[in-house]
Parts: structure tokens; C-alpha cells; sequence
């Protein structure tokens, strides 16, 4: 009698150990799954232009990259990560996009030199880290910085990543611009870490031992302390 009770038992919790969990992975699935969503939007970056992907992340494969203005008919929409995506169409190619970058309303394309800073300072991927650096021999995070804005831009801005947060004119996260400067406090009270802002939720910095492109989410998000524009 006891030894049945005990295999009633085991197999009892067994169900229900199997349904919480079985309950549990739909719920997580369900989080996932796209829902959907009619609507036709303009794209509108800070850099002129948004990769639509395979799936709902950053890291796969661009299927298309739009441009400010491109008209794009929604179909669904889900939420990853804490990250709204649409799936949409756009010149017979379909993929899903983020859609911070899209707009309801035809907006012009931003105006700024960010894109041509950009190109000229990813020449210098690669070069080592160098405290007090200032040429392409070797730079720290605002001697980068401030070389690409002389050297490409001609505009003569402050040394130090601190004087520059202070000087530039201050924007918000959804203004952000290729060209931009993002800047950081890690460990600290003050600015510690200036980077320019790529586009796409990239980073285009002096870190770690050499310049390199890094994404804006992830590690450095949590030590943001605001954005600049000169």
C-alpha cells in the first residue's frame, strides 16, 4: 500500500512539475511572438539610414538598408528584449526593422557632416590605445576625437572628454546623429570616456587597447551620461 502511494505520488508531481514547466516555456514564447500591426511609416535615422534584418536583431542578416524618407507597409510588430521591431516591406524585400527609427510622418533627412566623420575616423581602426594620445600613432578616447573633428570637420574642440561634454550643445538619445559624441562615467563622478556615435546603435572609439566600433547597448549603456553635438 505505501509503495503504491509512493509511485502514485511521484508520478503525480511528475504531471505537475511537467505542466509548470511546459507552462512556463509558453509563457516565454508567447513574450516573443509577433502580434499584428497595420501601418505604413517613414524611415527617419540619424544617420540617414536603418538595415532592415532577417529577424528581430542586431546582429543578423541586413536583408536591405533604407534610406530618411523610404515609405515601409508594417505588418507586425514584437517586443525583444526590452526592443520594439516591425516587420515591414519595402520594394519587395520584407525584414524586420527597430522602430524608434521609423516615423509617421515624411521627415527630411538630418543635416550634419556626421557621416563624412565617421568615414574618415574608421581609417584609423586598428590603432593602439595610447593615454595622452593624440595622432595616429596612438589615441586616448578625446585626443581621437578631437583629431577627427579637426582633420575632417575643421572645428578646433577641447582636449579632454570632460571640457568637451561641457562645451558641446547637449541632445537627447532619439536626436542622436552619426558624428555625435557620447560621453561616460565609469567608476567615477566625472566624464571619464568620450566616444562618436556611428549610427545603428554603434560606437566609434578609442577603448580597450586600439580604435575600434563597439554597440552602444550592452556594457557601455549603463555608464552614459549624456550626448553632445559641436
Amino acid at each position: 500500500m505505501f509503495k503504491k502511494l509512493v509511485i502514485s505520488t511521484i508520478a503525480t508531481g511528475a504531471i505537475a512539475l511537467s505542466s509548470l514547466f511546459g507552462a512556463t516555456t509558453d509563457a516565454s514564447a508567447a513574450t516573443s511572438k509577433a502580434v499584428q500591426y497595420s501601418a505604413t511609416k517613414y524611415v527617419y535615422s540619424g544617420d540617414g539610414s536603418l538595415n532592415m534584418r532577417s529577424s528581430a536583431t542586431v546582429n543578423s542578416k541586413v536583408v536591405k538598408t533604407l534610406k530618411n524618407g523610404n515609405k515601409v507597409k508594417l505588418s507586425s510588430k514584437k517586443v525583444v528584449n526590452g526592443t520594439t521591431w516591425v516587420y515591414g516591406t519595402y520594394t519587395g524585400k520584407s525584414g524586420w526593422m527597430n522602430a524608434k527609427y521609423l516615423s509617421s510622418k515624411k521627415v527630411k533627412k538630418a543635416s550634419n557632416n556626421g557621416s563624412a566623420l565617421i568615414s574618415y575616423g574608421s581609417q584609423f581602426l586598428g590603432t593602439p590605445y595610447v593615454w595622452g594620445g593624440t595622432t595616429p600613432r596612438g589615441f586616448d578616447c578625446s585626443g581621437f576625437t578631437s583629431y577627427v573633428y579637426k582633420n575632417k570637420a575643421g572645428k578646433s574642440i577641447p582636449r579632454t572628454s570632460g571640457a568637451q561634454y561641457a562645451a558641446s550643445k547637449k541632445v537627447s538619445r532619439s536626436q542622436l546623429q552619426a558624428g555625435d559624441l557620447v560621453f561616460f562615467s565609469v567608476g567615477s563622478s566625472r566624464i571619464t570616456h568620450v566616444a562618436m556615435y556611428a549610427g545603428n546603435g554603434q560606437l566609434l572609439h578609442a577603448a580597450g587597447n586600439r580604435v575600434q566600433y563597439q554597440s552602444l547597448s550592452g556594457y557601455w549603456d549603463r555608464y552614459v551620461v549624456g550626448y553632445g553635438r559641436f
